[in-house]
């Protein structure tokens, strides 16, 4: 063999190597090295799809890496191949993948297209595989009664219909600058007596007592004692923040929640926030704008969570996912507390809205049994448990909240300490069409907020607050009267087809 020879196969192989580690680090290689003879034989590839992108946050990668490797090795057989589309685009590629030849298996689910897909006939119903899952007592049991009821809610039909199983559990809630609080707490005891405390009077200031805010209006006094002005009357400091352009119209369901009230009712047919109890609602908050003048200029660039983690606001409306947020945006900072929404005149204890985006099988997945199969690892206490190690995430299950690596996280995190009791006291978030009738619905609620006080004066685009809401309710009634046809429409055919 000739010198120039064995360079050109040198160089070869060299080239052989380098695309196969290039390959490897792009994740393409399972294939590959299956034909090759060098990777395991897994004769069930099963499609994932998530919107949680390791491009956004490496935290997701780490996650997903973590999931595979123990799933895999649990399960010879399956290959996980996971894919990530974008949350905007989730719901349109997932129609056309439906109807294509590379629709998922299994993938995440919000509770804002939960309901839509399953009447669309897009999903797998669970019940049969719910009543085979054998009792076990390793935490690895799949029933209702191993969930929060806060997170079951969104999974199912009023007829009883399983589509979904809660992967991850979410509330609205309020969020406490403790810095704030802490300094206030020095010459105010009433502000001091929001944080907990032993029996021998010693204050924690690293922990905001669940009821510390008794009601509305002592919500609104401690928000006033924590508003500072400057000598023009400019507020430096803010108690609270109300973000009209589109953080407003979020806010409105959890502060009607915790007076008593609902968006809509069950069966996605009609709203009830057009009531006595809404309308308070709606006077609450744009009273904190415009008589306490607790909040900030409404302005559209003005981001309520970048106003609190400067340390401009002591207390926002965000939710429970935003604590490892505002850590990772502050390098570490966790000096907060958060609360759920206090009761509000007709309201009966504390509230807010809760919702438990969801695993769900793709009716028509070749590969159903494997399937489930990722479903019960995924939502298993083990599979909570890697959502916590990973992405530092509350889990839906109860007995998530008996580990040692729960117990953990509130030692390490004191912002958590409130997070158990915000889950169970949420109501349902609403269900049906959320985003059309959120088209309709958030520009009044803007409106409101932005013209209060012309309405108030008569002058306004509406003669009142309830009118105003009486219009938004109309429009959303349209929404679901619309929507029912639709479902009608595809009940009857797949009946037909079946």
């Amino acid at each position: 063999m000739s010198v120039q020879t064995l360079y050109r196969l040198l160089a070869m192989f060299a080239v052989v190597g380098f695309v196969a580690l290039i390959l490897s680090r792009a994740g393409l290689t399972s294939e590959w090295t299956i034909r090759s003879g060098q990777g395991e034989n897994r004769p069930v590839k099963l499609r994932v799809w998530d919107w949680w992108s390791p491009s956004g946050n490496e935290e997701y990668g780490f996650y997903f890496d973590g999931l595979k490797t123990v799933f895999e090795r649990q399960n010879p057989d399956v290959e996980i191949v996971f894919q990530i589309v974008p949350f905007g685009n989730y719901v349109q590629k997932l129609s056309t993948a439906m109807v294509g030849k590379s629709p998922p298996d299994v993938f995440q689910s919000s509770v804002y297209w939960a309901e839509g897909f399953y009447q669309r006939g897009m999903l797998r119903p669970l019940n049969d595989l719910l009543a085979r899952d054998p009792v076990h007592e390793d935490g690895s049991r799949i029933s209702e009664a191993d969930f929060l009821p806060s997170a079951w809610r969104h999974n199912h039909t009023q007829d009883g219909v399983v589509y979904g199983i809660p992967q991850i559990i979410d509330a609205s809630c309020l969020i406490w600058n403790l810095d704030i609080l802490h300094k206030e707490a020095a010459h105010d005891q009433e502000i001091r007596d929001l944080f907990i405390s032993d029996s021998t009077g010693v204050v924690d200031y690293a922990r905001i007592r669940y009821d510390a805010i008794r009601d509305w209006e002592h919500f609104r006094r401690i928000a006033k004692k924590l508003t500072r002005y400057d000598a023009d009357g400019r507020i430096v400091q803010a108690g609270f923040m109300i973000h009209a352009y589109g953080g407003g119209a979020g806010m409105f369901p959890p502060w009607l929640s915790a007076n008593g009230g609902q968006f809509q009712d069950a069966a996605g047919t009609l709203v009830r926030f057009d009531t006595p109890a809404g309308v308070e609602a709606m006077e609450f908050m744009a009273g904190l704008y415009w008589k306490d003048r607790v909040c900030l200029p409404f302005r559209r660039q003005l981001v309520d969570a970048e106003q609190f983690q400067e340390g401009n606001v002591a207390c926002i409306a965000a939710g429970t996912w935003s604590g490892k947020d505002i850590m990772r945006n502050t390098l570490g900072w966790q000096h907060f507390g958060k609360t759920a929404f206090p009761p509000g005149p007709q309201g009966k204890g504390y509230r807010t809205v809760t919702w438990g985006n969801m695993l769900v099988i793709a009716r028509n997945t070749p590969h159903q049994e494997a399937s489930w199969r990722y479903i019960k690892f995924v939502c298993s206490l083990e599979g909570n448990l890697l959502r916590l190690k990973y992405l530092r995430y509350p889990g839906p299950r109860v007995d998530f909240y008996q580990t040692p690596g729960w117990q953990e996280a509130l030692i390490e995190r004191p912002y958590l300490s409130n997070i158990k009791n915000i889950l169970l006291d949420g109501d349902k978030l609403r269900h049906t069409e959320i985003i059309a009738v959120d088209h309709q619905v958030n520009p009044v609620i803007e409106t409101l907020l932005l013209r209060y006080p012309d309405i108030m004066e008569g002058n306004g685009p509406y003669p009142s607050v309830e009118a105003a809401l009486k219009q938004a309710a109309y429009h959303a009634n349209r929404v679901f009267d619309r929507y029912n046809i639709q479902v009608k429409q595809w009940t009857a055919r797949e009946q037909f087809e079946e």
